[in-house]
């Protein structure tokens, strides 16, 4: 079973994750996108996140996405968290949306 990050081994990850907000218990990130590229983005974020069989919450507003990330296992974030994250980031960069 993974293992709850504490409050700085979180900040830390953090200091590395631009745009990322959280603590030990969650971490997450809100990005404006609208409309179909919405749809794309979430998508290939789900795909990606299949693959590590560690999956994101995703809420959708107007005109934003937020994601949101924790080990519900354990009640907190996890190493896996910051993987998912730093993916996740990958994949906006890639997809042209800055945040």
């Amino acid at each position: 079973m993974p293992t709850k990050l504490d409050t700085a081994e979180v900040a830390s990850a953090l200091a590395a994750l631009p745009g990322w907000l959280g603590d030990a218990d969650r971490l997450q990130l809100e990005i404006m996108v609208d409309g179909d590229e919405a749809d794309a983005i979430a998508a290939e974020v789900m795909r990606a996140a299949d693959e590590m069989d560690h999956h994101p919450t995703i809420d959708r507003g107007p005109g934003t996405l937020t994601f949101t990330v924790w080990t519900h296992s354990v009640g907190g974030v996890t190493d896996l968290d910051i993987t998912l994250a730093r993916r996740i980031s990958r994949l906006l960069q890639s997809a042209g949306v800055s945040y």
